[in-house]
């Protein structure tokens, strides 16, 4: 599996640069709060077994007080496990704007374990926007 993972990694890599413009960002989703939004690429999307795999935008919209607000979106490319709707995070880019625009703060291609799968409550944005995704 973790061969898998890392040939998908170098072909999405080798044929896409991290430009948010080069994505077609969809499906927008807002937390309550209003502190975030999200967005997937749809076109990315791809579902192999009971993994799902896409990449999502994230823009940080209002900052606690003393909070950094240096970073202001997030580029990620994610991979659902359908069957315990966990997920794990294989890339991300950080960036100085909104959109994934302005300055790249930070870049890593760090794939999570399957012992670092993230869960998160059922009534979050992520976990609605991984259960239609699954379905």
């Amino acid at each position: 599996m973790k061969k898998i993972i890392l040939v998908l990694v170098v072909i999405l890599i080798t044929t896409n640069t991290l430009h948010a413009s080069k994505f077609n960002w969809t499906d927008r989703m807002k937390t309550k709060d209003g502190y975030s939004e999200f967005y997937i690429d749809k076109n990315s999307m791809k579902k192999i077994d009971n993994y799902v795999y896409y990449w999502s935008l994230a823009n940080y919209l209002k900052f606690e007080e003393g909070e950094s607000t240096d970073v202001k979106s997030v580029i990620v490319f994610n991979r659902i496990d359908c069957n315990d709707m966990g997920y794990q995070v294989i890339l991300m880019s950080i960036y100085g704007d909104h959109m994934g625009k302005g300055e790249i703060l930070n870049h890593f291609i760090d794939p999570d374990t399957e012992e670092e799968k993230r869960f998160d409550s059922k009534t979050s944005v992520a976990y609605g926007r991984h259960e239609k995704l699954c379905n």
